[in-house]
């Protein structure tokens, strides 16, 4: 009866356990769902973030490109992806090897005697394995191909490391525009001397730095430092920043990229102190990295309160033919321009022209290039940097020191003396301004004698 009543009951009974059963696979389903969305969101947080072997290398770059690591490290990670010693590589195991490495050679037959004897000797090893990214990367043999491969990239000389790292991000339009005038002016030897080791660090946290220390950077190069992802990852790139502090990795990597380096047309000198009124002040534009240049037009601009235009003469750097183009002057502007015909410039440096000012006042004012083009035949042009130049305040004159040497002596009073009363004497001798040479003129200079 017993057996009878119990069979009876066993569709009612496997009913109940299959509600159950169907119940908990609901709870069961809801939190896997759950679970999946919350790594889901989670790994899209953390799409950014350095991969495994990433993070090894970066931790352990220096032990990795150690000579001795490098003659033995292929081999060993071979050994260490067959399926036969992954099902071996538990943290446990691992930790019991650096603890006594002669087991390694029980795991791992194959393994380099040579391997077995740093594991004994070197603290740098042990503490390397011992690591839990580490120990996490010898059991996926995906990261450790990608660990390989970061570091065949370093044993790449620095420049073919940066271009091969960033190849794809030299092709950007953007970035082939503003690239050849960026390493110009990094290259330039006075801002080389500007670019202490951590400038570019600084530069990385406020790109408006860069402008500060560089003031010829361009301003599109600034605003992607502030704005654009990829060019805060380049700046802030250790590899890039020993580049940029080396003017030949700078040549390497433009030979690579196909740059030619942007002419540079600048006023020399950079920095002139202001001669006295009346007296002339000649300044040249040069031309350098010029090559194949067969024309070119800019304009000069000036303080025509400090300067009245003289003269303008060509140089001599476009030779043979060319096609005279008037120079027209205005208040505080001089436009330039010449072109050659048949055959381009012969050398990449030279002076394009020669300006003659005079001194109206002696006081601070700049010299600014603008609107400069340099072209080659059929319409090419090519890019520039230009460089202005300051004229600076001379510092107070002493007109008793007639012939400037510094004292004030027998020589200056003879020379006074010497134009004693003539109406064409020169101004040095006038002392006073006031239109003469006389007794007045040789008191100031008898006054500070020895001075």
């Amino acid at each position: 009866m017993f057996l009878c009543n119990k069979t009876q009951n066993f569709p009612k009974m496997n009913q109940n356990i299959f509600l159950k059963h169907l119940s908990f696979l609901c709870v069961i389903g809801i939190c896997f769902i759950f679970t999946t969305n919350a790594l889901s969101q989670e790994t899209s947080q953390v799409d950014a973030e350095p991969s495994l072997a990433q993070r090894v290398f970066e931790k352990y770059q220096s032990l990795l490109l150690r000579d001795d690591i490098q003659e033995l490290l292929p081999t060993i990670l071979e050994e260490i992806k067959k399926p036969e010693n992954q099902k071996l590589l538990a943290p446990a195991t691992i930790n019991l090897v650096v603890d006594r490495p002669d087991l390694l050679k029980t795991f791992v037959p194959d393994i380099d005697d040579e391997f077995i004897t740093l594991l004994k000797e070197d603290q740098e090893i042990q503490t390397f394995l011992r690591d839990i990214d580490v120990q996490a990367l010898l059991q996926n043999p995906e990261a450790i191909d990608e660990l390989a491969a970061l570091i065949e990239m370093y044993e790449l000389p620095l420049v073919e490391r940066i271009f091969e790292r960033y190849q794809v991000f030299f092709q950007r339009e953007d970035i082939i525009q503003i690239l050849p005038g960026v390493l110009a002016v990094f290259k330039n030897p006075e801002n080389q001397a500007l670019l202490q080791p951590n400038t570019l660090t600084l530069v990385a946290e406020n790109p408006d730095h860069l402008k500060e220390v560089l003031p010829q950077i361009s301003d599109e190069f600034i605003t992607l430092l502030k704005e654009d992802t990829e060019v805060k990852v380049l700046i802030n790139d250790p590899d890039v920043q020993a580049l940029l502090q080396d003017p030949a990795a700078i040549d390497e990597l433009a030979v690579l990229l196909n740059i030619k380096p942007p002419v540079i047309v600048r006023i020399v000198p950079a920095s002139v102190e202001s001669p006295q009124v009346g007296e002339q002040l000649v300044i040249t534009v040069d031309i350098a990295d010029g090559e194949g240049v067969s024309g070119y037009e800019g304009k000069v601009q000036f303080d025509p309160t400090a300067l009245r235009f003289v003269s303008l003469a060509h140089g001599s750097y476009l030779s043979g033919q060319v096609l005279p183009i008037a120079t027209e002057v205005e208040e505080n502007q001089i436009t330039f321009a010449q072109i050659a015909i048949g055959t381009p410039a012969s050398t990449a440096d030279g002076t394009l022209v020669t300006i003659t000012f005079e001194v109206l006042n002696a006081k601070a004012s700049t010299l600014t290039l603008s609107d400069v083009i340099i072209g080659g035949f059929g319409g090419v042009t090519f890019p520039v940097i230009i460089e202005n130049a300051e004229i600076l305040e001379p510092p107070p004159t002493r007109p008793w020191d007639v012939n400037k040497d510094g004292r004030v002596n027998i020589l200056d009073l003879t020379f006074v003396a010497s134009y004693f009363g003539k109406e064409d004497a020169p101004p040095a001798a006038d002392v006073n301004r006031d239109g003469k040479v006389n007794i007045l003129d040789l008191t100031i200079v008898a006054s500070h004698f020895g001075e």
